[in-house]
């Protein structure tokens, strides 16, 4: 009766001994060489941790390089050039330093001065925009210094300035060749000096002499007038046609058309044949050829036929770029026709002979080109 107590105390004993190992228990090595199970909480990692993207304020609006010297002529339109980038809800302004006087903000003119407005020009590829400012018929009065702002925290500003010149008051004026004829006020000025001075040709000086060119130049050399030069040489061009103004020739026979073109201070660009508006080449059948020569001096252009065609009868016409053009008649008759006109000349006397031989051959010339154009 005593060994049951004894062998429940054994017992309870053995389970908590085993409750306890198996708490503090740890995992048996493995039996390879292997990564073992990853514990992503516990365990360092390798790979590289990224911070987050850092969020910054919008860009500051700055001033892009741009010209800030400009010039005009009284009477002109000036425009200041003012570039901001990344305006975003900025505003800009322009101001005249000299009295600290506010001429625009934005896109309203703050200026009494009517020719005053602002022209604003996008520039998307450089993020920016132009903000200039436009002062028309410009005068002396304008001359200075311009501001454009950025409302910005503190503000910015860019300085641009203008000049305003007055040709009136070159010094040119004071030269003894020229005297001032009706200065134009400012508002309609030229640039030109030639608007208002003109030369004083009844003026003989010691020096050397001065030339106004059609131009406005005043010139130590005379005007030399091309239009002039170039009429000049036209009128020494000469073109002529060998053989005169009609040519005859029987169906089959051969013949040559000859223009020449003399007076050539240089070739011709141009130098051809052309019947009815069309230019004659070579590749118009056979038997036809063309030989040209473009020389200074004496330039020529001959047209053969080697065997010639009745439909070859019309006119025939020499073009040049250089000279007048001229025009011969080429009449192509048939063998029998010619051959009877010749006997039947032969039978008159002579006087008479050569006036029917023109009008018969007049006449079966007319019909020929009847009969071609039909």
């Amino acid at each position: 009766m005593r060994m049951v107590p004894t062998m429940s105390i054994i017992l309870l004993l053995v389970m908590k001994l085993l409750d306890t190992n198996m708490v503090n228990a740890k995992p048996k090595a493995k039996g390879y060489a292997g990564p073992g199970p990853w514990d992503w909480q516990n365990d360092q990692s390798n790979y590289p941790v990224f911070s987050p993207y850092p969020v910054s304020k919008l860009d500051q609006p700055q001033f892009m390089k741009i010209n800030r010297n400009i010039s005009v002529m009284v009477g002109e339109t000036a425009f200041l050039p003012c570039r901001v980038k990344n305006l975003d809800e900025y505003t800009v302004s322009w101001i005249r330093a000299d009295d600290v006087t506010v001429l625009s903000v934005g896109h309203l003119a703050f200026s009494s001065d009517k020719r005053i407005s602002v022209v604003q020009v996008p520039r998307p590829r450089l993020s920016a925009s132009d903000w200039n400012l436009s002062i028309e018929n410009a005068s002396l009065e304008d001359d200075g210094q311009y501001e454009c702002q950025v409302n910005t925290d503190p503000k910015i500003n860019y300085k641009v300035f203008l000049a305003v010149a007055d040709p009136a008051k070159y010094p040119q004026a004071d030269s003894p060749y020229y005297e001032v004829v009706d200065p134009a006020p400012a508002k309609g000025f030229e640039q030109t000096h030639s608007v208002i001075k003109k030369h004083h040709k009844e003026v003989e000086k010691d020096g050397f002499s001065m030339y106004l060119h059609d131009n406005g130049c005043i010139c130590p050399k005379p005007q030399f007038k091309l239009l002039d030069t170039v009429k000049q040489l036209q009128k020494d061009l000469v073109m002529t046609i060998s053989g005169g103004s009609i040519e005859y020739v029987t169906s089959g026979g051969g013949i040559m058309l000859e223009c020449l073109v003399s007076g050539l201070s240089s070739p011709p660009l141009s130098l051809y044949w052309e019947k009815g508006n069309k230019v004659v080449t070579a590749k118009e059948r056979p038997g036809v050829s063309l030989e040209t020569e473009k020389v200074a001096g004496v330039s020529r252009i001959t047209l053969y036929f080697g065997s010639a065609e009745l439909s070859d009868t019309g006119n025939y016409t020499c073009v040049s770029d250089t000279a007048k053009r001229e025009t011969v008649l080429l009449v192509v008759t048939q063998g029998d026709d010619m051959k009877a006109a010749s006997l039947a000349s032969a039978s008159l006397p002579s006087g008479v002979s050569t006036m029917v031989y023109s009008l018969t051959v007049l006449t079966i010339s007319v019909l020929t080109v009847v009969i071609t154009s039909h």
